[in-house]
């Protein structure tokens, strides 16, 4: 017959329970901080005063979601693949219109107060398709 022995944590030597615990920490703390992801929200930006979109051929951005500082923004966008798409904001459509194609890129300015705003690309079906993105000014 075999005896299976389960350590009770109060039986464990304390550094065990110390390494274990700090271990369980660490995991922790990367999961919280950690990066990447699957397009979600996520603030592509760096220093809050350009926001840098991709454009796929599925017909959306990098991000559901982006960020920045109030005043003058830069917008970068950037064509992963070879479909036209376009960026805007909603409501300053004739203010800034990006347009980018084959792997192209386009950048241009605008000046926000915080609150919230719309990108969307403005190409026949594209926004109806899901390419639009918020954008979070503050």
């Amino acid at each position: 017959m075999t005896r299976t022995h389960r350590t009770i944590p109060s039986e464990m030597p304390m550094r065990l329970r110390s390494t274990i615990g700090e271990s369980v920490a660490v995991a922790i703390l990367l999961t919280a901080c950690g990066g990447g992801g699957d397009g979600g929200d996520a603030d592509p930006v760096g220093d809050g005063r350009t926001v840098r979109v991709e454009a796929f051929d599925r017909q959306d951005y990098n991000a559901d979601g982006f960020s920045a500082v109030a005043g003058e923004i830069t917008f970068r966008l950037s064509q992963v693949g070879i479909q036209e798409h376009t960026l805007v904001v909603e409501g300053m459509e004739d203010e800034m219109r990006l347009v980018v194609e084959d792997g192209g890129t386009d950048s241009g300015n605008l000046t926000l107060e915080p609150g919230r705003y719309i990108l969307y690309c403005d190409i026949a079906g594209h926004r109806s398709s899901g390419m639009e993105a918020r954008l979070t000014v503050g």
